[in-house]
């Protein structure tokens, strides 16, 4: 079946340590690529509008929400890594049009747990990002095919 361009549901999440196993990720609820990008803009003279916008600088962050507390605890802020994600293709699953999210570079930030009486525990796990060399985005996609 062809790719349905509309997405449903998260699998595969990851994170796995430099030289260490991979922790997967269950329960997931939702997840979120931010490219962090910003845009420096410039006006002069007369203008009474941007004339020119540039991307100047990207932060990239992705947060999980799952409910699996245990995996979103299991490395502690500052642990270096590799992340991924798929995002599923809404009839096809993993399968044709499924899109993959890879952070070759990613960095625990932050952690938050909580739970309220007679109800599910939800937590979130914030992603940081860092590129090699300055210039290569650290956050790769492919696309099931």
């Amino acid at each position: 079946m062809s790719a349905t361009n509309r997405f449903m549901n998260w699998s595969g999440v990851t994170f796995t340590p430099l030289n260490g196993s991979a922790t997967t990720i269950t329960g997931v609820t939702s997840v979120t690529v931010d490219s962090g990008g910003s845009v420096a803009r410039f006006a002069g003279d007369g203008d009474r509008f941007v004339t020119t916008m540039v991307n100047d600088f990207n932060d990239p962050i992705i947060t999980v929400h799952a409910a699996d507390l245990a995996s979103l605890r299991a490395n502690p802020v500052g642990t270096v890594g590799t992340f991924t994600a798929t995002h599923n293709d809404a009839k096809n699953g993993v399968g044709s049009g499924a899109v993959t999210y890879t952070v070759a570079n990613a960095v625990i930030a932050a952690c938050q747990v909580h739970g309220a009486h007679r109800q599910f525990g939800q937590g979130s796990l914030t992603i940081g990002t860092f590129s090699s060399d300055g210039v290569t985005n650290p956050i790769s996609t492919s696309v099931a095919t």
